[in-house]
Order: structure tokens, then sequence, then C-alpha cells
């Protein structure tokens, strides 16, 4: 296990504290839950929306993306 240290102002520190000693666990341990359901909920939300983009751009048609780059091409080279 490595060691984290985290800086809190003087409310967080106090209200941690007074919850931790309500369900009768260390500050460390409420900590470490919370920091564990932040990122399972946020790796999770990644791999749902790759998941969502890779199943989306697999339907796509190539025609569709060499029309829409060659409309951007013309329209640059139309400004020039």
């Amino acid at each position: 296990m490595r060691l984290l240290g985290v800086r809190l102002d003087s409310e967080l520190e106090a209200r941690l504290a007074a919850v931790a000693r309500t369900q009768g666990r260390s500050k460390s341990d409420l900590a470490r839950e919370a920091v564990r359901r932040y990122v399972d909920l946020y790796d999770e939300a990644y791999r749902r929306e790759a998941r969502r983009q890779s199943l989306r751009a697999s339907k796509r048609d190539v025609a569709d993306d060499y029309a829409f780059w060659e409309t951007i091409e013309a329209k640059d080279a139309a400004w020039k």
C-alpha cells in the first residue's frame, strides 16, 4: 500500500473527523472509500463512453467521412 497525502481545509477535516467518529472508522478509511468510489464511478463512465463511441464509429459509413473532409477542404481553399 502506498501513502497519499491530501490537504484538506479545516472545515472539511473537522467534518471528516466527525463522520469517522460517528461511524467508528478512521479518517483514512473514509478517505480511501471516497477515492475508490470516485475512481470507480469515473473509470466506468469513461469505459462506457469509449464503448459507445467505438460502436458508433463502427456503424459509420467511411464515405461520409471523406465527403465531410472534402467539403471542409473546399471551404478552406475558397477562403484563401
